[in-house]
């Protein structure tokens, strides 16, 4: 059978669009393969080697401002050499024991140098509790205080306080309350044993012996004031009481007072206490499984 040109031309057409479509639906395919690839997550396997250990020094209880480090307040702990960032910490309980606490520590914490009082030669650590504390041009002055002038219980070292003097005016005739001292470091807080006279009864008691002191303990609080500060708290302990005042850790700020005397007080008017106002309640009553359940809403 002779086959004629145009259908030679035909058939050579027919054939060559026959493979642009197979051409065509590959690549289709092979796109959409590549694709749906791209979504799919990737999962892969990290090979990490065991990382390197350094000891680490910690504290194991709540360390306060002023003490003295002692053996049994620090452990060691094994930390992975790249999670230590902290500069300057230290590795050996013989580095740190006899060293005092410059700020309060926390159980776990690291220690470091910066925590710590500087020393005053590698062999010598400076004296031992709130000595090393106190700034150049400063003093240490501890004042007697009762539970209820000092604040006993909730305060801290570290604490801000103000001073209040209660004294009579110069010629006796009015008794004065003045704040005298502001925004006062609270070095450290402590008892003091000391020897005072024994009562009548005790001597009855305590008949027949050469005892006629027994051995009292007061509070002491140990403040951070400069020369002229130490001398009026020393005048105002010597011609009243003192009083001290919690300050918010956040509140630098010098309030300006007169104080107050007895005829002051006399004269002021009782002052209304503003409450804010109560929101307003609404009652709701529900009903379930038959009972009637009254709930209160805002």
């Amino acid at each position: 059978m002779k086959v004629s040109r145009s259908d030679l031309i035909l058939y050579t057409i027919a054939f060559i669009s026959a493979i642009a479509v197979v051409v065509l639906v590959y690549a289709y395919i092979e796109k959409r393969i590549a694709d749906a690839e791209a979504h799919l997550p990737v999962k892969t396997i990290k090979i990490v080697e065991k990382p390197e250990l350094a000891p680490v020094l910690v504290a194991s209880r709540d360390l306060f401002r002023g003490e003295k480090i002692e053996k049994e307040d620090v452990q060691v702990l094994m930390i992975a050499k790249e999670g230590i960032k902290l500069k300057g910490v230290y590795s050996k309980p013989e580095d740190v024991v006899g060293q005092v606490v410059k700020t309060d520590l926390y159980a776990g914490e690291w220690l470091a140098g910066r925590k710590f009082v500087d020393k005053l030669a590698p062999e010598k650590v400076l004296s031992e509790g709130i000595k090393g504390l106190v700034a150049p041009g400063k003093r240490a002055m501890r004042i007697p205080v009762n539970p209820e002038s000092g604040l006993m219980g909730i305060l801290s070292p570290g604490d801000h306080v103000d001073v209040v003097s209660v004294f009579s005016s110069a010629n006796g005739e009015r008794t004065i309350s003045r704040v005298i001292l502001q925004n006062i470091e609270v070095l450290s807080i402590g008892q003091a044993s000391h020897f005072k006279p024994k009562t009548d009864m005790q001597k009855v008691e305590d008949s027949g012996t050469k005892q006629d002191e027994t051995l009292a303990k007061k509070s002491m609080v140990a403040l951070h004031v400069d020369i002229q500060q130490a001398e009026e708290l020393a005048l105002a302990m010597s011609v009243g009481s003192v009083h001290l005042l919690l300050r918010n850790q956040t509140d630098v700020n010098v309030s300006d007072s007169d104080g107050v005397n007895v005829q002051v007080i006399e004269s002021m008017k009782q002052k209304k206490v503003a409450h804010p106002a109560k929101n307003k309640r609404h009652t709701v009553e529900l009903l379930q499984g038959g009972e009637v359940e009254e709930v209160t809403v805002q």
